[in-house]
Order: C-alpha cells, then sequence, then structure tokens
C-alpha cells in the first residue's frame, strides 16, 4: 500500500457481510491498510453472494480489494493473541457481531483500549446496542420495513442494500472523524453505529418532510412524483422543479398551455398536485419514442435522461468519459469490471493496490510481520489456528 489520503493508517476489520466491511472499503479505498480477518474454513457470506468463480464473487471482487485477507481463528487463545499483536499496532478496528458477542470473545472497546489506548473502536449492529430489538437477527429488508423506505417505494423493498450501506457509510464518515480528533489529542475512543438509525438519518430530508414540520399542510413526496415515464418505445426519467424548466417542458412537449394551468403555477401547487400533473404529462410523453422525448427535453434545458438497463451502463458515453468502470484480469476471477472510488484527490491520489483477496491469501504474509517463523506459521496452521 502507499497511496491515497489514509496512507499510514492500518486498519483491522472482523466483521463480515457488508455494513462493517463496507466501512474497511472506503478506508482501504483510501490507502488505509486493511487486514480483513474471515473464520478458518468459514467464507465469508460475500464470497457466496452473486455470480461466482471460485472464491471470488461479483460483490466480493469489488467490496475487498485494496485489502489483505487473514483466516483466523479468534476464539482459539493463539488466535485470540495473533489477534491482539495486530491490534496494538492498529489505527481502526472494525466489528459488527450482535451485541454482547464481542465482550464473550473478549475483543470488546474495553478490552481493545487497554491494549491500544489510540485505537478508534467501531461497533456496527442491526438496531443499537441495547434496547428491546437489539439482540434480534435483521437483514436490510428488515430496516427497510421498520423506517418506512418500503412505503416510501410504494410497498415494495428498494431492490439494493440501502441500509447496510447507509450504515457503512455513516460508520467510514465517522471513523474519519474520530482519527482528525486523535489527530488533535483525543485519543481513541469508541463509535456505535446501527442499521436503524443510519437509515432514518438518511431518509429524513425528504421522505419525513410532512412528519418534521407536523404543523404544515402536508405534502406528497417524492414516493408519488420522483417516478419514470413511459415512452411509445421505453422509459425517460425527468424532473422540472423550477418554474423556468417547468414551463419549458410544457413548450418542448406542445402543451405550452399547462404553463398557465392554476394547478400547476407554483412548486408549491405541482407536488399538491402531483397526480394531476402526472397524468397530463404522461399523456404527452406516452406518443413520443424515448429519442424524441429526450431530443425536446434536453433541447429545453430540462434534466432528463434515458432509463439504461445495466449492460446500456458500460457504453454511456458520460460513464465511459469519467473512467467510472475499471477491468483488470483476477488471478481466480479472471475478468472482472468494477467501479473506481468516485472521490478524486489532486494531492493524494489513490489508486488499485491490490486486487480482492482469496481466503486466507495474505496469512503468512501478516504473520510474518508480527515476527512469526515459517515453523510456527506451519504449526498454527495444522493446529487449525490460522489457513
Amino acid at each position: 500500500m502507499g497511496t491515497g489520503p489514509l496512507e499510514g493508517i492500518t486498519v483491522v476489520d472482523v466483521s463480515s457481510a457488508v455494513a462493517g466491511a463496507w466501512v474497511s472499503s472506503h478506508l482501504a479505498e483510501m490507502g488505509a491498510d486493511v487486514v480483513l480477518i474471515e473464520k478458518v474454513g468459514t467464507p465469508d457470506v460475500m464470497r457466496l453472494t452473486g455470480a461466482i468463480i471460485g472464491d471470488q464473487s461479483g460483490c466480493w471482487v469489488q467490496m475487498h480489494r485494496n485489502k489483505r485477507g487473514m483466516d483466523l481463528d479468534i476464539r482459539d487463545p493463539r488466535g485470540h493473541e495473533i489477534l491482539m499483536q495486530l491490534v496494538e499496532r492498529a489505527d481502526v478496528f472494525v466489528q459488527n457481531f450482535r451485541p454482547g458477542v464481542a465482550e464473550r470473545l473478549r475483543i470488546a472497546w474495553d478490552d481493545l483500549s487497554e491494549i491500544n489506548p489510540e485505537l478508534v473502536y467501531l461497533s456496527v449492529s442491526g438496531f443499537g446496542p441495547d434496547g428491546p430489538y437489539a439482540h434480534r437477527p435483521v437483514y436490510d429488508p428488515i430496516i427497510q420495513s421498520l423506517t418506512g423506505m418500503a412505503e416510501a417505494q410504494n410497498g415494495d423493498f428498494v431492490k439494493a442494500v440501502v441500509a447496510d450501506k447507509t450504515a457503512a457509510m455513516t460508520g467510514a464518515n465517522a471513523v474519519l472523524g474520530a482519527l482528525l480528533a486523535r489527530a488533535n489529542g483525543a485519543g481513541g475512543q469508541h463509535i456505535e453505529v446501527n442499521l436503524l438509525d443510519s437509515m432514518l438519518s438518511w431518509m429524513w430530508l425528504e421522505v419525513f418532510w410532512n412528519e418534521s414540520v407536523p404543523d404544515a399542510q402536508p405534502t406528497p413526496t417524492y414516493s408519488e412524483w420522483y417516478s419514470p415515464w413511459k415512452t411509445a418505445d421505453g422509459w425517460v426519467a425527468a424532473n422540472w422543479v423550477n418554474m423556468g424548466q417547468y414551463a419549458r417542458a410544457c413548450a418542448a412537449l406542445g402543451a405550452p398551455h399547462l404553463a398557465d394551468d392554476p394547478r400547476f403555477a407554483t412548486r408549491a401547487a405541482r407536488l399538491q398536485n402531483s397526480d394531476a400533473q402526472r397524468e397530463e404529462f404522461a399523456k404527452l410523453l406516452v406518443e413520443l419514442t424515448t429519442a424524441e422525448a429526450l431530443e425536446a427535453l434536453e433541447a429545453a434545458d430540462v434534466p432528463c435522461a434515458p432509463v439504461l438497463d445495466r449492460s446500456e451502463i458500460f457504453d454511456d458515453p458520460q460513464v465511459r468519459h469519467n473512467g467510472t468502470i475499471v477491468e483488470h484480469e483476477h488471478p481466480t476471477a479472471g475478468h472482472i469490471r468494477t467501479t473506481r472510488f468516485p472521490a478524486r484527490f489532486s494531492k493524494t491520489p489513490t489508486q488499485l493496490e491490490r486486487l480482492a483477496p482469496g481466503k486466507g491469501e495474505h496469512t503468512d504474509e501478516v504473520l510474518a510481520e508480527l515476527g512469526c517463523s515459517t515453523d510456527a506459521i506451519a504449526a498454527l496452521r495444522a493446529d487449525g489456528i490460522v489457513a
């Protein structure tokens, strides 16, 4: 490792799935040296999620690049001691066990802060460390159900792990804040992030705008008016927020009279009458092909885009211009395609340093850095402590 703004930061990650592991993904993308620890003999669930070649899945090759992978039995006293040696040298520790598990494993904040007072320790959970739901098992759709996200999507789930990713982004930001506080003399600290709180915070701006000001007249939310439009041969996304965009959209689609319709003459009116507005524009757009609709709306400087399927993303002109998609040859998975880290740093640029690790790929390398001899590593492997 050696590029990015987090060069010199060391992370030990014992989390699994997405909400914890994607935290260390962000840190690894920015140059941190991340050691990802998996159970001996048991692959992380994300190795088994999506299209799979060998021990690499379509999820794994993106989420765990720029990390080193190590298999370690942290429940065994010898494995626990190795973990403690890693913690002594670490800046950040990430875990997403259910509340109480870290304490039983003797890797809770109180345990590790005694070894390394400067450690930034992140706990990620579904609902928080305590409370009526704290010990329940949870997956992304459960959080979508409890937070109102499913209702906001007209009664269905978002077909992506939005709660896990939202919690992970919250966790990554919190770790960066704690590292800055440490640099300013605060020392190490324990951060707690959970999916429920993260998802509600992320949704609050627009999904809960009526509940934010309960004395105001309720206004339809984006779930009523953020939907694509059917065309004669496909679908387009088009939105007009201000009056200028709305008036130009009316003229471009051959209905200038709608600009003066009192139901839609102001932003507030268009929100309140969103169903009627959709009916009017649906009749206009369904008569046009997607190409005709886009040509008219683009000429009028109205925000619009085709609704692409996933295969079309790779040929999108802006995606190609940005170099968003990067392609590599992986020793196990063969040809892979991932996205570049979205933030671009002018003085500390990031780059792909390592492809996603095979299971236990860097175990020997990490142990050697801790001073283990070849014979000692062989003995640990023979006893099933590492793999």
